[in-house]
């Protein structure tokens, strides 16, 4: 009797141990799984690309600033035109204006400022200066080219030089007939420019230095410099007109068969004595953008070109005289 209860209460505990071990999981096989797929990492932040710097190989036709300046760098800016644009010289000459000369352009590039994002310009007139003295502060001006003022008479004229006192006292009325400087005789009529033109700016500066120049009549005052050309060529077939130009118009531009260009103090104006400054009356022509012009906009990009020595050497090759030699 005892002996039957051990063996129950040894097969209770056994049983109870097995059902302990079973509801723990000791006796189910391990479930082998395959490690969890991984998803894809997430995208990490990165910086935004560098905006890439302009250069002038990325101005075209779409994006060419807007230029203004002087009559006589008209031909400079068709050049310029077609070297960057990629268009033949002839659709370039179609393609620039100015605003109706030196001083005009100076006075638009103030009052207009979508109108012009940069100059290419010869030196304002005193009159500008003054007036917008406040407005030059806040530009960058850079010379880029020089030209020369040159005298004009006849070719029937047999004078060929002038001395600069002599050219000085034909403006101020002091010298009135061509005899007095070994020429026919004859009275002298001494064409001038307008206050607002260039070669009237210049005229000022290079020769009469201070000096006030004689009020001419009306009629010797042209309004264009193809006007002043004109006027002193066919000036009453005399041959006894003299005007002034720079030398670029004059010879280049609108070179006439009937005029021809004085020496001044013995020194014929061409491209080597305007470069060497051997030339008398030598002055520089400018490119100007505005202070506050971007550092990636296409006019700071081709001022910048235009102070290079590519630059320099598209000047020559449209016949001016760069600064950069």
């Amino acid at each position: 009797m005892i002996r039957g209860e051990i063996m129950k209460a040894v097969f209770a505990l056994f049983l109870a141990v097995l059902l302990a071990l079973s509801a723990c999981g000791g006796i189910q096989e391990s479930e082998v799984t395959e490690p969890p797929e991984q998803s894809e990492p997430l995208p990490q932040p990165t910086e935004p690309p560098a905006k890439k710097d302009m250069t002038i190989s990325d101005i075209n036709a779409e994006n060419y600033p807007n230029i203004d300046g002087s009559t006589a760098n008209l031909p400079l800016m068709a050049k310029l035109y077609s070297e960057i644009c990629e268009v033949p010289i002839e659709v370039a000459e179609t393609m620039v204006t100015v605003s109706g000369g030196t001083g005009a352009a100076w006075r638009t590039f103030f009052w207009q400022n979508d109108n012009a994002d940069m100059l290419i310009i010869y030196e304002a007139p005193d009159s500008v200066a003054e007036q917008f003295s406040d407005d030059m502060a806040k530009l960058e001006i850079d010379p880029i080219g020089r030209d020369g003022l040159v005298f004009l008479v006849n070719k029937s004229n047999p004078v060929d030089n002038l001395t600069t006192e002599q050219l000085q006292d034909i403006y101020t009325g002091k010298i009135t007939d061509w005899r007095q400087v070994g020429g026919d005789p004859g009275p002298i009529a001494a064409f001038q420019r307008n206050q607002e033109s260039g070669s009237q700016t210049l005229f000022l500066k290079l020769l009469m230095d201070g000096e006030e120049p004689m009020d001419p009549p009306s009629e010797l005052v042209p309004g264009s410099m193809g006007g002043l050309i004109e006027a002193v060529a066919g000036f009453d077939g005399s041959g006894g007109a003299i005007g002034y130009s720079v030398f670029y118009y004059a010879d280049l531009m609108y070179a006439n068969p009937d005029l021809k260009l004085l020496s001044v103090d013995g020194i014929a104006p061409s491209f080597d004595t305007i470069a060497s400054g051997e030339y008398p009356f030598v002055n520089d022509f400018y490119v100007v953008i505005r202070t506050n012009e971007p550092k990636n906009s296409p006019a700071r990009i081709l001022r910048d070109w235009l102070l290079t020595e590519e630059g320099a050497a598209l000047l020559k090759s449209a016949n001016y005289v760069p600064v950069l030699n």
